[in-house]
């Protein structure tokens, strides 16, 4: 081997022996499922719960079924997986690997696109290398000999893009052992490129689980194609590789790695994992110390590490190119974005691009005909297992019927399923016949919901709005304008901005927000803080929101790999609104500057306002994001919502914090009392321009953030409630926004999703300052109920303003009080949920009414949102519940009673939301 395939190696050893006890724990699994005594999900970690489920998914079948054939004898396979691997070795090339003295070495690739092809940086570690070097298909064997291979020569003047061996603080996206570059159209003997099929690359999850089948088709020391067929096995996922047993060579370097149970490519092999001795020194089978020289075979090997593709699609979309090349990068996500193939069946790929095609976009449909419900089972036994068996048979149309909570230890959480059904009826209607089923209690359409964000001409949040206010100048395509001038004028005799503005102390005024939670005096005690920056680094502060951006503020404070898509259903977070990587900073973006935000890029002149976990021109915690929604005005099903939870559960979250919300739904609420009850401090917008606080902020096991202004008062916008726990800075805060020319500003915007921030990064503070102490508690839920003590025992109240606790809880955060408060005795501490269970369900005709009342309140409050019949036509039972709801309002004296009436549709809504609260 090479210098470079041998660090290459030596890094694949380092992680193997990281993962070694988990390595350890899969191959006992295997070697029991080799014997029949343990199904391969049963191998799998409880903390993969999403990735077994999605598995589960790729099936096809009922999930009882899928589970049925994935744990099947591992010695047979279906044939239409064979069909799909014939296709895909169709990809594989051999890299011929020439210096300009001739050749130097073999490598091997394969097509992701019409004429790019991916291999690892040791094999073609720059352009230079990739301009002499060749691409060879059909370098095969066949039944009267070998074939004609099809040569091409590599292009990386048009497209050539690399991610270095090791991994470099300064390059981005490094460590990944990567390389991608373009091809020619036609090949040495005049064959277009458009005869090979390019693969199609899938960044979400399930492709594989752990103890699975894979394989590798290579080309082993240059020699022709092949495929390893024995029994092979997945070991283990790390952050970005892949581990596994299989049979490579040099040359086997660029191989794809395919999933046997699914057919799909799961990773981009690089590199033998070689025993080594203390010293580093690599091992022969016979134990002795490599010598130069030696062969590969009698080399112990260990097992085999490839690149996750969803880890080498994430640093696709983000390292920087030329914007000539930006044609080409698109080609992978457009493909990427296509139906997977069913057995033979492949969409046909765009055409190679030429030097000046115009970049493609992305398809947008979604699949036709499916509703989506959330039903909860009957508690008899006996008709939960008669449903997970035959389901299909009772309801015509079902697609999937799955478990929200597949890994809940409370049994009335694990009654709660997910149905897609394939029907055209109405979805109200369709639900009561559900409904009536013996085996089901509650049947919930899971159907688009407006948010509380963006309801009037005040922007709060910084969405949309299309007017303008006193104070912001926010428009409809998400950017802003400057609007600093109606900031001072409004505030310049407000507590906290009087002195600042009379001094002409610019950043002290747009950072009003710290003076108000007391975190300016914070930083000046050294000994908790540095306390503090040596604990936090192990926390995990999860935000649920639109995704994130790449405006700068923000840019480099987010944990990338963790981030997670439950829209798209991938490893992705980045918001939509920002594809094809033109920044456009959202609510997202907004919201989480104000725990992790930096510095706006020069030649900006208006800083301010960085984030609270931000210190020294480096956060202290980066922030892992959630992706749950396209906007933030809209919430496209609540199961989103309910699955982030579940992996934020699953994957050990401390904190989650969350910028929207809307009416109370049965699986929400189980959702917050799953993440209260493990422990996650769950920080929540009260709600914003509807009054009645929103779920989950509603719910008994989470944190709800009202909103104050630089005055020390509530918002006039706020929502309010025996359910609001805190107040934080949330009107006239100062966020990051672009403007009309895609220029990065800062603009001031309203809301309580700029107030949830705030007490989300004191919570991390206060985890990080007081983290041996609440190691101690018996329960995980103590250390919610521990935060919320210390956080409105240490709430500080305005000495002008007569604070009512009833409506905006215990006064405002005081961060500097916070962390003197020492987490109470457990005995001190009860369970919110205590009295929470008993609580009757509502008729299924008052669900729909209530949806119906929220929508149609949203709508009438909201300039510039569109009717939409599936809000409006009510069932004949949802007919009779709002009248019966309409009925039960004392006549208000302002508005009539129809059922547009906006303040009965208030009335109503806030009686509901309040039967929901602790």
């Amino acid at each position: 081997m090479d210098k470079s395939q041998t660090s290459v190696a030596n890094y694949a050893s380092d992680r193997f022996s990281a993962s070694i006890r988990e390595i350890e724990r899969i191959k006992n699994g295997i070697y029991h499922n080799r014997k029949g005594q343990v199904t391969l999900t049963e191998i799998q970690s409880p903390d993969e719960a999403a990735r077994l489920a999605q598995r589960i998914e790729r099936e096809g079948l009922a999930p009882v079924d899928a589970v049925e054939r994935i744990n099947g004898v591992p010695n047979f396979q279906d044939v239409l997986v064979l069909r799909k691997i014939l296709q895909l070795s169709e990809s594989v090339c051999r890299v011929m690997i020439r210096s300009p003295f001739g050749g130097s070495g073999y490598g091997t690739g394969f097509l992701i696109a019409p004429n790019l092809i991916i291999t690892n940086n040791h094999v073609l570690p720059d352009a230079e290398t990739a301009q002499t070097s060749l691409a060879q298909f059909k370098y095969e064997l066949l039944g009267t000999g070998a074939s004609d291979p099809v040569t091409f020569k590599l292009r990386p003047d048009l497209f050539y893009m690399t991610s270095p061996i090791e991994k470099q603080i300064t390059v981005p996206f490094s460590g990944l052992d990567f390389t991608i570059v373009a091809i020619e159209t036609k090949s040495e003997e005049g064959i277009a490129v458009t005869d090979f099929q390019p693969v199609r690359l899938d960044k979400s999850l399930g492709k594989i689980l752990d103890g699975e089948n894979c394989i590798v088709i290579q080309h082993p020391a240059g020699d022709y194609k092949k495929v390893v067929l024995k029994d092979i096995r997945m070991l283990t996922l790390t952050d970005n590789f892949l581990i596994y047993e299989s049979d490579t060579l040099p040359g086997s370097s660029g191989s794809m790695v395919v999933g046997l149970g699914t057919g799909e490519v799961v990773a981009l092999h690089h590199s033998g994992v070689p025993r080594r001795n203390n010293q580093g020194q690599w091992l022969r089978k016979n134990g002795t110390v490599v010598e130069p020289g030696d062969p590969d075979d009698v080399i112990d090997w260990m097992g085999n590490e490839g690149i996750r593709i969803s880890s080498i699609l994430k640093a696709i979309a983000k390292i920087e190119i030329p914007k000539e090349m930006e044609q080409y990068r698109n080609q992978i996500f457009e493909i990427a974005a296509m139906p997977a193939p069913k057995e033979t069946a492949v969409a046909p790929p765009p055409a190679p691009l030429s030097e000046s095609a115009p970049a493609p976009e992305l398809p947008q449909a979604r699949p036709g005909g499916l509703q989506y419900f959330e039903v909860e089972l009957s508690a008899m036994e006996a008709l939960q297992e008669d449903w997970k068996t035959n389901a299909r048979t009772f309801l015509t149309g079902l697609v999937k019927s799955e478990p929200i909570f597949p890994y809940a230890s409370d049994a009335d959480q694990r009654r709660f399923y997910y149905l897609t059904v394939k029907s055209d009826r109405a979805p109200w209607e369709l639900a009561a016949e559900i409904e009536a089923l013996p085996h089901i209690d509650t049947c919930t359409p899971d159907l688009p919901v407006y948010t509380d964000v963006a309801s009037t001409g005040v922007n709060f949040g910084g969405q949309p709005t299309g007017q303008e206010s006193a104070v912001d100048v926010i428009y409809n395509d998400g950017t802003a304008t400057w609007n600093e001038d109606k900031f001072l004028e409004k505030w310049k005799d407000s507590v906290l901005c009087k002195a600042e503005i009379a001094n002409k102390n610019w950043p002290a005024v747009r950072r009003w927000n710290w003076r108000a939670v007391k975190f300016t005096e914070t930083q000046k005690d050294a000994k908790l803080w540095e306390a503090i920056k040596e604990n936090i680094g192990d926390l995990k502060l999860v935000q649920f929101d639109t995704g994130y951006s790449t405006h700068s503020k923000v840019k480099e404070a987010y944990n990338l790999q963790f981030d997670m898509d439950f829209i798209d259903n991938d490893t992705d977070a980045h918001d939509e609104l920002a594809k094809w990587f033109f920044k456009h900073p959202n609510h997202g973006t907004r919201t989480a500057s104000l725990v992790i935000g930096g510095t706006i890029k020069p030649p900006y002149a208006n800083e301010g306002n960085q984030g609270i976990l931000y210190d020294s021109n480096n956060t202290l915690l980066k922030l892992i994001p959630y992706r749950i929604a396209k906007t933030v005005v809209l919430l496209g099903g609540g199961k989103e919502l309910v699955s982030a939870v579940n992996h934020a559960v699953s994957n050990n979250a401390d904190i989650i914090f969350m910028c929207m919300g809307s009416y109370p739904r049965p699986m929400m609420e189980k959702a917050a009392k799953l993440a209260y009850d493990n422990g996650v401090i769950w920080v929540c917008a009260a709600g914003n321009e509807v009054e009645m606080v929103v779920a989950p902020a509603l719910y008994a096991g989470t944190i709800a953030v009202a909103a104050i202004n630089p005055d020390e008062k509530p918002w006039s916008g706020t929502s309010y409630g025996p359910a609001v726990d805190i107040a934080a800075p949330g009107e006239s805060v100062y966020v990051p926004f672009v403007d009309k020319d895609g220029q990065e500003i800062m603009a001031y915007g309203d809301g309580t999703s700029y107030a949830t921030p705030h007490v989300a990064a004191a919570a991390a503070l206060w985890k990080a300052r007081y983290s041996a102490e609440i190691k101690k508690y018996p329960e995980k839920w103590q250390v919610v109920e521990a935060f919320r003590y210390c956080l409105q025992t240490s709430a500080r109240k305005p000495d002008h303003y007569t604070w009512k606790e009833n409506m905006y809880g215990k006064g405002i955060l005081n961060i500097d009080k916070l962390l003197q408060c020492e987490p109470p005795p457990k005995e001190a501490l009860t369970y919110a949920y205590k009295d929470v269970n008993g609580r009757a369900k509502a008729d299924l005709g008052v669900r729909e009414a209530i949806h119906f009342l929220w929508n149609t309140l949203k709508r009438k409050v909201t300039p510039g949102h569109q009717e939409s019949t599936d809000f409006v036509n009510l069932t004949g039972r949802g007919r009779t519940a709002l009248t019966a709801l309409i009925k039960s309002q004392p006549p208000s004296g302002l508005e009539s009673a129809s059922p547009n009436s906006r303040i009965k549709s208030k009335q109503i809504l806030n009686d509901y939301f309040e039967s929901f609260q602790r």
